[in-house]
């Protein structure tokens, strides 16, 4: 229901129109903190690449924001669409950006975007890898995002995670540029 309300309110505002994300990450937040059928990263990143009309390939941000009043999931995924022959170019920087509902996972609205060149790195650390070392666990801390970047040109996840219990927000970051051991 509340994907719905959130999908109208957005459409009445205007068809093109798509809410900017807050600078910081937390900073929309209200003083009730983070719901718990909040849906937590390390729980649904590992299928939903293949499972959500959301994205188009491989995810590469995330960022849970507090929209007129909803939760919802701020998704960045690859996807450089497809030619003639339906092959996708490699050289595309296309991307898509999507609002999910943070409880149920369904998709709210979403929009093409540029990709930049952090988030076209190919990382040997895939977001479900990361979400994993960010060391969410219940009750807290709780991830709230992930970003894609490039330190000294090597694909890193800039883990931010909220600590329920002190709302406060800590950033770390993991190389994303190899395959985690096993």
């Amino acid at each position: 229901m509340s994907a719905w309300v959130l999908s109208l309110t957005l459409f009445l505002a205007g068809c093109s129109s798509f809410p900017e994300s807050p600078a910081v990450i937390g900073a929309d937040y209200p003083s009730s903190g983070i719901p718990t059928d909040v849906a937590w990263p390390s729980d649904w990143l590992e299928g939903f690449y293949g499972e959500s009309d959301a994205v188009g390939g491989p995810i590469v941000g995330l960022r849970l924001e507090y929209v007129d009043a909803s939760w919802v999931w701020r998704i960045r995924s690859l996807d450089p669409g497809a030619d003639v022959l339906g092959q996708r170019p490699r050289e595309s920087t296309r991307g898509r950006e999507a609002l999910v509902d943070a409880s149920s996972l369904a998709l709210v609205t979403q929009h093409e975007v540029e990709l930049s060149e952090a988030e076209l790195a190919d990382p040997g650390v895939g977001p479900y890898e990361a979400a994993q070392l960010s060391g969410e666990t219940y009750p807290s801390p709780r991830l709230i995002g992930l970003e894609l970047t490039l330190v000294d040109n090597h694909p890193t996840w800039s883990i931010t995670t909220y600590d329920t219990e002190t709302d406060a927000v800590s950033v770390t970051s993991v190389d994303a540029s190899s395959t985690p051991a096993a």
